[in-house]
């Protein structure tokens, strides 16, 4: 009798469903990273029990009972934290059935609990394997799938901060392979031809073959530019005319530079696309433009356009912004490629001149210190251009000598830089009064003000950011009832309260340092994509100048400061508060009579082993001791080739890097470079790299900086940070 069995099943089945599974895995990977959903791999087993029961094609009845016991004991899992308890377990379950029970049937949706969304969403997966099982087994075709999928990820790629240029290539591989052996499979079935597994691979492994390469070559070879460069900024566009025109107001925003900062708030996703690139000594800050008018919701500027008062400037020409020059042994260049069409400057604190296209003019707008570029009177994107700067660097002694009756007699001018809104709330003004309360000079308050966001349950967070309503203060809700946000939320409130006590003070735009990806001798090629937008402060210090300081949390600033002052005068970072430990609890023991007997009897032999064997025991741990005692004391000249390649073994994430991080303190503790009291991280690394004559602590600091405080912890190369701190450790065992 000739074998007339559909050919998909056995090995070639077994072969079908995994595909499938690792096509329907790369449904599941962005979805938990956008909506920052954990258990990735709870989810994907769960895939993998649905595909194996119908792999096995076993009655209904128990493929439902295995189901749902995995749901059930995932879920308290997740939310229980119990890998196997049935009583508790079913009565978390049979609590939540009831409670949710309620909510449903009372249509208040609000008060469904995250385990019966986690649930629903357990559903989803369940019907999504049985549509793929009936795909399989029935259709033999996945095509509306793989097409699903591949609009699924591209639209993610453009539409999101989720990068899908692997994972189409994993799709396009995974969906022609497998609609190439549906597609045999089918012709085997409609032709009712008897399987053989000999026949089935000469046309199944050429097809893979051909796949394989196709893909291959069709990612090597050179590939045409988009025709639609990136839709994202006429959506973009289009959603700013309806809000100007209506009410639409998006609450989930693009990071970048922006010229509108008058509604402040909401949260935003982030764009790694390159605005600019810099070759310089050390990363610095990127200035753009001041505002000064504070309206409760955002930022403008107080001059009108035509009112506006400009300094025009030649190339090579000093410019005289409100930072000065610092010392001439400290003069520096930073050679800029813009990447994005800018008809502005972006300069680093300390800038002097200005060299590009001899026809190039700069006009610099005292009301908001932009330097914008000209071509003959018309505004022009210079694409290249080279900035002579030297860092403005501050006395301290002078920054401690500015009295808060100093701030008073300041000309007219200041009183734009003292501007608040009379419906700011007045619990503003006192917190501010309250954190410069026990400080006597100007500048001593603003470091309060700007530490003050350092503790006191303050976060960093892109997500999950509220827009004030109509009745709102931007600053007050910060600080008193989100005390969560970024940049925008940190810089603003810090300006509002210095105001509030009297100092002059303005809001700042540009760029962080952005990303060094490359060491060039005595320079470094820096990347500054639009993840490096950036806001922060500077406040007016009499007798000193405008001075910038860095309220936000995981970022470090731009003021160079020389501590002329006696080191006891220094006042310490703040440090955190003492937490009482809990005491342990004590805990009875029960112990039956043939267990005291028992002890008993190894007591009374372990004292006669002990008698027998003292003198030996006291020879060796004698040398022991002596043994121990001398590798302690030489511990950081062997220490770190053990360290060493322990870490390598250890996975490259914020995790391990954290722990590589304190050993080195630790390390360059022994070595004799302590961190003196008083001494920030960044201090201490600027130090370290001076002795070492190194970058590799400014590095390894300004990214445990950005992890620890900002929790912006998976954007470093922490394969690279890893040879920074081998380098650094190494050095110390000489």
């Amino acid at each position: 009798m000739t074998n007339t069995s559909r050919p998909h099943t056995g090995i070639v089945q077994l072969i079908l469903y995994v595909l499938v599974f690792l096509l329907l895995r790369e449904w599941l990977i962005p979805v938990m990273q956008l909506t920052s959903t954990g258990y990735l791999t709870l989810f994907l087993l769960f895939v993998i029990v649905c595909l194996i029961v119908d792999y096995l094609e076993m009655k209904k009845v128990y493929a439902f009972l295995i189901k749902m016991v995995f749901v059930g004991w995932a879920l308290v899992f997740i939310y229980q934290g119990k890998l196997f308890s049935p009583i508790e377990g079913t009565k978390f379950l049979l609590e939540q059935v009831v409670e949710n029970g309620i909510a449903i049937f009372s249509m208040n949706w609000g008060l469904i609990t995250d385990p019966i969304r986690t649930f629903l969403f357990f559903a989803l997966l369940w019907m999504i394997t049985y549509l793929i099982h009936h795909w399989l087994r029935v259709k033999m075709s996945i095509l509306l799938f793989f097409i699903l999928t591949v609009v699924f990820i591209a639209s993610l790629d453009t539409f999101s901060p989720y990068d899908g240029d692997h994972a189409i290539i994993r799709i396009m591989l995974l969906g022609l392979v497998l609609s190439g052996l549906l597609k045999i499979a089918r012709l085997y079935d409609e032709n009712r031809v008897s399987f053989s597994p000999s026949k089935f691979s000469r046309l199944s492994i050429p097809l893979v073959v051909i796949v394989l390469i196709t893909v291959g070559f069709g990612y090597l070879l050179p590939k045409a530019g988009p025709i639609w460069q990136d839709p994202v900024p006429f959506l973009q566009s289009f959603a700013e005319d309806t809000a100007s025109n209506g009410t639409l107001r998006p609450a989930v925003s693009k990071i970048g530079y922006d010229e509108d900062d008058s509604q402040l708030g909401g949260s935003f996703i982030g764009d790694d696309t390159v605005v600019f690139e810099a070759i310089i000594e050390d990363g610095t800050y990127w200035k753009i433009e001041n505002k000064d008018v504070y309206t409760g919701k955002g930022w403008e500027v107080s001059t009108p356009e035509t009112e506006k008062r400009y300094v025009n400037y030649g190339n090579n020409q000093p410019i005289e912004t409100d930072f000065p020059v610092g010392p001439a042994e400290d003069a520096d260049t930073a050679e800029i490629t813009m990447r994005e069409d800018f008809e502005f400057l972006v300069y680093p604190y300390g800038m002097d001149s200005v060299n590009s296209q001899e026809d190039i003019s700069y006009a610099l707008s005292l009301d908001e210190q932009k330097v914008e570029t000209y071509v003959q009177a018309r505004p022009v994107n210079v694409t290249q251009y080279t900035i002579n700067y030297s860092e403005t660097t501050y006395s301290l002694k002078a920054l401690r000598e500015t009295k808060p009756e100093m701030a008073r007699d300041l000309p007219i001018e200041f009183d734009r830089y003292l501007q608040l809104p009379e419906t700011l709330p007045q619990r503003v003004r006192d917190l501010a009064e309250t954190i410069t309360a026990s400080q006597s000079s100007l500048y001593d308050k603003a470091v309060a003000i700007e530490r003050y966001f350092s503790g006191n349950n303050f976060v960093y967070d892109q997500t999950s950011i509220p827009v004030p309503d109509d009745k709102q203060d931007y600053v007050d809700q910060f600080l008193f009832e989100s005390k969560r946000g970024y940049c925008d939320n940190f810089s603003t409130s810090m300006v509002v309260m210095l105001r509030s006590i009297g100092i002059p003070a303005r809001w700042t735009k540009g760029f962080a340092e952005g990303e060094e990806v490359e060491d060039r001798g005595p320079n470094s090629f820096y990347e500054v994509t639009n993840n490096s937008a950036h806001s922060w402060v500077e406040a007016y210090m009499p007798n000193v100048g405008w001075v910038a300081f860095e309220p936000t949390i995981g970022f470090s600033g731009a003021t160079n400061v020389e501590y002329d002052v006696e080191a006891n005068t220094v006042e310490p970072p703040p440090t955190p508060e003492e937490t009482d430990t809990a005491k342990p609890q004590k805990v009875d023991k029960e112990a039956t009579f043939s267990f005291v007997k028992w002890a008993d009897a190894a007591w009374d032999s372990f004292r006669d082993w002990l008698d027998r064997s003292k003198g030996t025991l006291l020879k060796w741990g004698i040398i022991t001791a002596i043994v121990v005692f001398i590798l302690f004391k030489i511990r950081r000249y062997w220490l770190p080739r053990i360290l060493v390649p322990y870490y390598r073994l250890q996975k490259n994430d914020w995790h391990t890097f954290e722990k590589r991080y304190y050993r080195l303190l630790k390390q360059l503790e022994l070595y004799g470079i302590t961190k003196q009291e008083g001494y920030t991280l960044q201090q201490y690394a600027t130090y370290v790299d001076q002795f070492f004559e190194t970058k590799d602590m400014r590095r390894l600091t300004a990214a445990f900086e950005r992890g620890f405080y900002g929790n912006k912890n998976t954007g470093d190369d922490y394969a690279k940070l890893r040879e920074s701190w081998e380098n650094l450790i190494n050095r110390t065992t000489s």
